[in-house]
């Protein structure tokens, strides 16, 4: 399985829970849960992954696409490490990208998440 939502739906019936029980055990509103099981959805929030691995028993990383693993593990070390395996300033960087010299900043030091289509264009 590689969508996130395919994963939480296996586990919440593996554990025969509805979607409300699995939203009020993570404490989150039943609709938001509701669409955490859509597909379509890029961004889940790391803190109510981390609640349902430890409810399912699982290691947070084993209910997380690609995407979202790159933002676990640390989007700005590694847009980081990237950058500098090319021996590239931010600035030059930038430009390579086609991105804002403020807008690689924010990345790097994890003030604003990277969008999945700009991470697929670039990262993947």
């Amino acid at each position: 399985m590689t969508q996130i939502a395919d994963k939480l739906r296996w586990y919440r019936y593996r554990h025969a829970l509805l979607q409300s029980e699995v939203a009020d055990r993570i404490g989150v509103d039943p609709k938001t849960y509701m669409r955490y099981e859509e597909y379509g959805r890029d961004y889940y929030p790391i803190e109510h992954m981390q609640k349902l691995a430890g409810m399912y028993v699982v290691p947070v990383e084993s209910l997380l696409d690609d995407y979202n693993l790159f933002l676990y593990h640390d989007q700005g070390r590694q847009i980081r490490e990237r950058r500098l395996s090319q021996k590239l300033t931010q600035k030059a960087y930038a430009a390579n990208l086609g991105v804002s010299l403020d807008k690689l900043k924010k990345w790097e030091e994890n003030r604003v998440r990277m969008f999945k289509s700009t991470w697929e264009k670039y990262f993947r």
